[in-house]
């Protein structure tokens, strides 16, 4: 198929409107035309274009590459930012890898709410990407490759070009007399893509011609197919997850073994973790839904741990917290910083709480719990164990020693979040102060029953 402006004039009004464009601009072949197409239609377009230059050093060209994206720009009349990189690569992490995420990075930084970010990648980009994710044995949102549409930054990410083979867009520079810089490293075997690009799919185009077509319109259909799988599990997951985002286990059992997987899948990338891994998504569905309901499950990976309580199921940052021995002094302030990990205490005014007065006269601490603490709750005759509050409360085992508490004056005042004991309670009419317990960026003021 040919590439013409007016073709991708149809293209960009299917996409959301935006008061800004921001093309990634490298300088090689496939920017360069995307570039030169919006340039020619830049009075039909809704929205301010920008390009953005992303300099990584990783060539001794590199510098070169930028100033022609300059002088192209300059050309067209189009402002030009450019953005300079330095890359640090972890033992073991892939260097192509590294400076794809650095520089998707910098390119959602640079961009505002609402904005529009456009790459260039065409049909054989996308059918490459499908061949290296089916050999990475990946599940249904690798197998749709790269959409066409999706959030980034604050806005949107397009690719207008998908339809359109790289023959096209050579064709379309040579019609043009375009020019382009050539990134040596796109011939080095070493790299996977660029093994597909030059051993695999000639091969495959001499038997297939087609290949990058039906390629590509495989990863189209996996991608409607990836929205479909979604929706199941949003109408899965708002039946199985409460206010607190856990799951209920007598609901997740209701499920069949693929919805569930398909359930626990989203929960998990929807709360900012990596996916765990096949076996260790199994365990979760064996041991942590359909295992004994006496056992104690703790299923970790990648700094992200799953556990089961009470018929629920939480998902959580793994975290190793070096609890202090001694108490923390609360000196005069609307704020106390707990160790690493476990978030602040602050304070607000409120109607029910600690008594103002006895606060500004006590000595405040805050410290963890050691056993073996009593608190007499407001209304009630008597003394009883936090331990069993804390069990009435619902709050899960793994959590209880991490729970910061106040003391005034060496007497247990409150559990942040959960209650005021007596007599520090403030009466009726009296200014009273709420401590609450932010960890996370969450206050933990979820339940007082």
């Amino acid at each position: 198929m040919k590439l013409t402006a007016e073709q991708l004039l149809d293209i960009l009004g299917q996409l959301p409107q935006a008061s800004r464009c921001h093309l990634a601009l490298s300088g090689g072949l496939d920017s360069c035309v995307l570039l030169h197409l919006l340039a020619e239609l830049r009075s039909q377009l809704p929205h301010e274009l920008h390009a953005i230059h992303v300099h990584h050093g990783l060539q001794p060209d590199a510098d070169s590459w930028q100033v022609h994206c300059e002088q192209l720009c300059q050309e067209y009349r189009i402002p030009l930012q450019t953005v300079q990189l330095k890359l640090a690569v972890n033992n073991g992490e892939s260097l192509e890898a590294a400076a794809r995420e650095a520089r998707y990075q910098a390119l959602a930084a640079n961009m505002g709410e609402g904005d529009l970010l456009l790459t260039a990648q065409h049909q054989d980009d996308q059918a490459e990407t499908l061949l290296l994710q089916l050999l990475r044995g990946s599940g249904p949102a690798g197998l749709a490759a790269m959409p066409a549409l999706a959030g980034f930054g604050q806005g949107w990410l397009a690719r207008p070009l998908l339809s359109f083979s790289r023959e096209a867009l050579e064709a379309y520079a040579k019609e043009h007399q375009l020019e382009w810089r050539e990134d040596p490293s796109n011939r080095d075997l070493r790299f996977d893509r660029n093994f597909i690009r030059h051993q695999v799919m000639p091969l495959l185009r001499s038997r297939w011609p087609a290949a990058a077509t039906t390629l590509s319109r495989a990863a189209r259909f996996s991608g409607e197919l990836l929205m479909l799988v979604r929706e199941e599990a949003e109408e899965d997951l708002a039946k199985a997850r409460d206010e607190t985002d856990t799951l209920s286990i007598p609901v997740l059992k209701q499920l069949n073994s693929i919805r569930l997987r398909n359930l626990l899948r989203h929960w998990i990338s929807a709360a900012g973790a990596p996916l765990p891994s096949s076996k260790k998504l199994a365990r979760i569905e064996h041991e942590a839904v359909n295992g004994r309901a006496d056992a104690v499950p703790l299923i970790r990976w990648s700094g992200w741990e799953v556990r089961r309580y009470r018929d629920r199921l939480f998902l959580n940052p793994a975290q190793v917290i070096d609890l202090p021995i001694r108490p923390l002094s609360w000196p005069r302030g609307k704020e106390l910083k707990l160790p690493d990990g476990l978030g602040r205490l602050v304070l607000q005014p409120g109607d029910e709480g600690v008594s103002a007065k006895r606060w500004q006269q006590a000595e405040v601490e805050v410290r963890f719990r050691q056993g073996g603490e009593r608190c007499q709750l407001p209304g009630q005759g008597h003394h009883r164990p936090l331990k069993k509050l804390l069990q009435e409360w619902g709050v899960p085992p793994w959590e209880r020693e991490q729970l910061p508490l106040v003391y005034m004056d060496g007497e247990l005042a409150a559990v942040p979040g959960r209650c005021v004991c007596q007599p520090f309670q403030a009466r009726s009419g009296e200014d009273a102060i709420v401590v609450d317990w932010v960890k996370h960026g969450i206050p933990s003021n979820d339940s007082n029953d």
